[in-house]
């Protein structure tokens, strides 16, 4: 999701989140945890029919759910919003039972489903989903119009939910193989999903068009949209790096296509980018889009939601085009399982931000950009929140800026940039597809590195506040000794920091939590002996 760039991020942690502590509810378990009505099945296949109202914003519809059980069962969860109704369920040309629960809903088959066996059911629902107050920091639906008055809806609902529009099994930890959309809508409109465009269908009285879409990979459930506007269709291809031609499609406003094709262009030189650090663009299939949104923008899966009106923020690229694209990498291809890990999406990709400021504009220039967001780190919450409850409580500014300096203080750690960009490209291509967790990274690095890097991570991002450099010095003959300790940190925290002195560039110390000290020679001890090698640290320094 979309973080507010500095002009424009007092707005945004005003209407979105709030470092407050956050009690937990049954109904938050029944959402984010794994139950045994969740785990004894796996969804391999959604396949969603949705006739949308627009002038009633209301919808109606079905989603057959396809799955293998991995357990005996009589019973399985599915979760849609109790403002919608649920019509029938439906199993072998059967109705089923079912009991909702809050946001969820049980379903009773007459007969033991057994292990490791293939079923499909089919949920009829309808009605009034809920309307998003300010998308996409708020999920729900937007029902507008655009400037010439005609309609314009999307859909966006990470944190909150796909399921405020279309039952599913909503867990991030279990994504489909495929999917399919088919989108029912007034004829004079497009209707944009996610993956490929497979056909439209004129209704008999002509008077409606279905929009058949096609998704080819896994994919998140939050990343599955509809956008309905008078769109006209930009096609594009992009010879990628490993000289594969990869389709472009933008869906934009009739009245924006030639403003679009001229903007549009600096998605090569972004993906050129992406590709040199992660590999290909990993939805090869279902091709690169993006579609204009009445809201600002939303890492859709192969359909990347764009509301910036056009303009450059970051040098000379638009901010929602290179962070929301980014997320096509971290976020979509490398997902986490739980929304309380959402670093793994956020935080990598804000850093993916500063790469390509780095291989545009050099690492000064990138080491800039980092600074222009150090002082919005508020240190408030820890960046990994409580697992199974679907957290929702992040500080709006930590798992993005905060997360990004973190990357960048392990890479200065690691001093050793060939084995840190290595690390970043097998991320992407061992863990391709799947679902991961924080502890999966932590090992993953750990073997790369052939070191336990353990203590840093869980420093940074189990603990709010970052670790503490505390220093004072004093004059001892002819030297000076400067003492040094750390605080706020475990006894296993054991980073090491380069000092500032003239011809002798390699020098580091390594601060427990006990005072230890070093000696240097009074030319060498300057204003900049700690702090001109700390701008690249994500760390607080505080003299006694």
């Amino acid at each position: 999701m979309i973080r507010g760039c500095v002009l424009f991020f007092l707005c945004f942690i005003a209407v979105c989140f709030l470092a407050t502590a956050q009690p937990f509810s049954r109904n938050d378990s029944l959402r984010g945890s794994l139950t045994p009505e969740r785990t004894c099945f796996d969804v391999y296949y959604y396949d969603l029919n949705l006739n949308i109202d627009i002038s009633n914003k209301s919808i109606q519809g079905a989603n057959t759910v396809y799955f293998n059980t991995t357990t005996t069962t009589n019973k399985i969860q599915l979760d849609l919003f109790s403002n919608l109704i649920i019509d029938s369920v439906c199993y072998e040309n059967k109705r089923l039972s079912f009991k909702r629960d809050s946001n969820a809903f049980l379903i009773h088959f007459p007969t033991p489903l057994q292990a490791n066996t293939a079923h499909h059911i089919s949920v009829h629902y309808q009605g009034n989903p809920i309307i998003a107050k300010k998308a996409p920091w708020d999920g729900g639906w937007v029902f507008t119009k655009d400037s010439l008055q005609r309609p314009w809806v999307g859909v966006a609902c990470e944190g909150i939910g796909a399921s405020l529009w279309w039952p599913l099994k909503d867990h991030l930890s279990d994504e489909p193989d495929s999917m399919r959309l088919h989108y029912t809508i007034p004829a004079s409109l497009m209707a944009v999903g996610n993956g490929i465009l497979e056909s439209v269908t004129l209704s008999d009285d002509k008077k409606s068009k279905t929009f058949n879409w096609k998704i080819s990979y896994p994919i998140n459930s939050y990343n599955v949209t509809c956008n309905i506007a008078n769109y006209v269709h930009i096609e594009d291809k992009h010879i990628q790096t490993n000289q594969d031609t990869l389709a472009i499609d933008y869906y934009v406003l009739d009245y924006n296509k030639q403003k679009a094709i001229a903007h549009f262009q600096q998605v090569h030189p972004m993906l050129v980018c992406y590709e040199h650090y992660f590999g290909p663009y990993p939805f090869f299939k279902d091709g690169y889009a993006m579609v204009e949104t009445p809201y600002w923008g939303m890492e859709h899966q192969g359909a990347i939601a764009y509301g910036n009106d056009y303009t450059n923020r970051i040098i000379d690229f638009d901010y929602i085009i290179i962070h929301e694209s980014g997320h096509e990498w971290w976020g979509n291809n490398v997902s986490t399982c739980d929304h309380a890990e959402m670093w793994i999406h956020e935080s990598f990709t804000t850093y993916t931000e500063n790469l390509l400021v780095e291989y545009y504009y050099g690492y000064d220039m990138s080491i800039r950009y980092l600074n222009l967001n150090r002082s919005l780190i508020k240190n408030i919450d820890p960046i990994v929140g409580p697992l199974d409850v679907n957290y929702e409580g992040w500080d709006g500014s930590d798992m993005y800026y905060k997360g990004a300096w973190i990357l960048h203080t392990f890479r200065n750690i690691l001093k050793n940039d060939t084995l840190w960009f290595s690390i970043l490209k097998g991320l992407q291509q061992d863990f391709a597809l799947k679902t991961i967790q924080t502890s999966d990274i932590i090992q993953y690095i750990n073997q790369k590195t052939g070191k336990d890097y353990t203590w840093f991570f869980n420093q940074y991002l189990y603990n709010a506040k970052p670790p503490v450099l505390n220093t004072y010095s004093e004059k001892i003959k002819k030297m000076v000794r400067v003492y040094y300790k750390w605080e706020n940190t475990g006894p296993d925290f054991v980073m090491e920091i380069p000092l500032n002195i003239k011809n002798a560039p390699h020098v580091y110390i390594t601060p427990e939590l006990n005072y230890k000290f070093i000696d240097v020679k009074p030319k060498s001890f300057t204003k900049d002996f700690f702090n001109k090698n700390f701008q690249y640290y994500l760390i607080k320094d505080e003299k006694r």
